[in-house]
């Protein structure tokens, strides 16, 4: 078995695609405290960033073949809600302005959710350390 071969046994796409939902979550935070920040702004129409959508579009494209970097400005990394998903924002429809109370309750969903997958994460990393010590 050579060195790539172990790499993908040991952090699979498991721990990509819980990588990739954490960084979506923070993203989808920072849309939504904005909405919180702006609830008394006339005219503001909250917005949501659809985490299952994106979710479901990163792992399709983590298949396919990544390209080497050789110098580091070649290729910008994705930030939290850069370019790559600030197309996906949406705003939300009735035109009544920011429903604090609705607001907050997804932000507590979303704050649950990201616990659950740190949580997650946690877990998977303590798996490969019992693997790796050999179960002491």
């Amino acid at each position: 078995m050579d060195k790539i071969e172990i790499g993908k046994k040991l952090f699979d796409q498991t721990m990509g695609t819980l990588n990739r939902s954490l960084d979506v979550r923070t993203a989808r935070h920072r849309v939504l405290s904005s909405n919180v920040a702006n609830a008394e702004t006339p005219n503001y129409a909250p917005k949501d960033l659809p985490f299952q959508k994106i979710l479901e579009r990163a792992t399709e494209s983590s298949s396919a073949i990544s390209l080497r970097k050789t110098h580091p400005q070649h290729f910008p990394e994705p930030g939290i809600l850069t370019s790559e998903w600030s197309a996906e924002v949406e705003s939300q429809a009735g035109g009544e302005g920011v429903n604090i109370d609705q607001e907050m309750a997804k932000l507590a969903e979303n704050n649950l959710m990201f616990q659950a997958g740190v949580q997650s994460l946690v877990k998977k990393i303590e798996a490969l350390k019992m693997t790796i010590s050999d179960g002491r």
